[in-house]
């Protein structure tokens, strides 16, 4: 879930202010193509869908960090943001293509249909899955009928909606994962490995801090671009003990960035 302004039903809710990171409490069956889609055009070994399924990563101090730079002035230099910025754009749209390519061309083949709304299209993240597992369809409230971001736009089928198209079908709809807080941290620990160095702090901005600022304050923010400063990279450090790490017999450590 990208954060839409006008959704009451999408919105992430979860464990931010307890003490420790609780596991995703939505979690429904996950879309295995979609899931070896993911394996296949990932830049790095992703998380296990299991342990992102079962185990909590985000810590209540790290969801502030996040919350209170999201918020804040600007961390990064005009260049920096834009040249992340470009290759988010660019890498989007190869993304978006392969979710959108027909299944005899070797992409997922997913039919997307844009609507301007008032209404939420799904209930609950539960009932979009199902259309993407079950259907490869599903309705997207384009931000032809919001504001525009900043650096992205805001086209109908343009770049932010077709990140939002990736970020459900490789996101949610793969690993089976709803909209809590602890589930969109899990779609991004599995979408992060899609894109490049280049183009990943833009994606965290995107994908992270939006929906964690939410959570943490109650309120939608608005759009922003804008980098993680090297200061939130370290947060993420496994050492610092801000994000729990994976290590089970199976996986090397990981941690969120």
């Amino acid at each position: 879930m990208l954060i839409d302004p006008a959704s009451s039903t999408r919105r992430a809710s979860g464990s931010a202010h307890s003490g420790n990171p609780a596991s995703p409490s939505e979690v429904f069956p996950p879309w295995r193509r979609a899931q070896l889609e993911v394996d296949r055009l990932a830049r790095e070994d992703p998380l296990s869908p299991w342990v992102l399924r079962t185990t909590g990563f985000l810590r209540p101090e790290f969801a502030e960090q996040v919350a209170d730079w999201f918020t804040g002035k600007p961390t990064s230099s005009t260049d920096a943001v834009r040249q992340s910025y470009r290759a988010l754009e660019r890498e989007t749209a190869r993304l978006y293509e392969s979710v959108c390519r027909a299944p005899s061309l070797g992409g997922l083949g997913v039919r997307v249909r844009h609507v301007r709304d008032e209404r939420d299209p799904y209930h609950d993240a539960a009932e979009l899955c199902a259309e993407l597992r079950e259907h490869g369809s599903m309705t997207l409230t384009t931000i032809a009928r919001d504001e525009p971001h900043p650096l992205l736009g805001g086209e109908e089928g343009g770049v932010v909606d077709q990140l939002r198209v990736v970020h459900d079908v490789f996101g949610h709809a793969a690993l089976g994962v709803g909209f809590d807080l602890q589930s969109e941290f899990a779609t991004w620990l599995q979408c992060r490995t899609l894109f490049s160095g280049d183009a990943r702090r833009a994606a965290f901005c995107e994908l992270v801090g939006a929906v964690t600022t939410y959570v943490m304050t109650g309120a939608k923010p608005a759009l922003c671009a804008d980098l993680p400063s090297a200061e939130l990279v370290a947060a993420c450090d496994v050492d610092r003990g801000l994000v729990t790490p994976c290590t089970d017999s199976n996986r090397r450590t990981e941690t969120c960035l």
